[in-house]
């Protein structure tokens, strides 16, 4: 069995190196990400309140699948910023926090995204550590990280204001 490994350096100069079975490196990151979110908040502000999701107005379930009912800005990233949406959704909505890069992309180009491989798409999202990915080929599962699941509820939030009408 390969094991894991995931490398992280952050700008602020933190760093972590873990190596292992997937399950002890996840939970390794998630600890670093949480540890360093916590440091980085300034003293005494308190919890920060949870981005505002009218799931119901981003995104629309269709017999099993998702489609996002308006476009994410962002040029050539849109695709995966599109994607780490529609993985939050697919968590929230239908209980699915792990779906195939088959499904994903047939999310996606519903959604009205060109795309060619998911895993080139997402090559930077999971370099990033935003995502993690487990299996290969068509098998292949993506997973938000617990950065990429506060960057997925703020594009979410922004396409929520957008489909509403509410441009902040």
């Amino acid at each position: 069995m390969n094991p894991h490994r995931v490398r992280l350096k952050l700008p602020n100069g933190a760093e972590l190196e873990a190596e292992g079975d997937a399950e002890f490196v996840r939970a390794e990151r998630e600890e670093f990400v949480l540890r360093q979110t916590r440091l980085a908040q300034p003293a005494g502000t308190g919890p920060q309140r949870e981005p505002r999701v009218d799931w119901n107005a981003v995104t629309e379930a269709k017999s099993g699948g998702l489609v996002l009912r308006g476009k994410i800005q962002g040029g050539d990233k849109a695709g995966k910023d599109a994607c780490l949406v529609l993985l939050m959704a697919s968590e929230r909505l239908l209980s699915q926090p792990r779906p195939t890069a088959t499904l994903l992309a047939k999310w996606l180009r519903a959604s009205g995204y060109p795309i060619g491989r998911m895993d080139r798409t997402l090559q930077d999202a999971v370099s990033q550590g935003e995502l993690l990915s487990s299996g290969s080929r068509r098998s292949r599962r993506y997973e938000l990280t617990a950065s990429g699941k506060i960057k997925a509820l703020l594009l979410a939030e922004q396409l929520t204001l957008t489909v509403l009408g509410k441009r902040p």
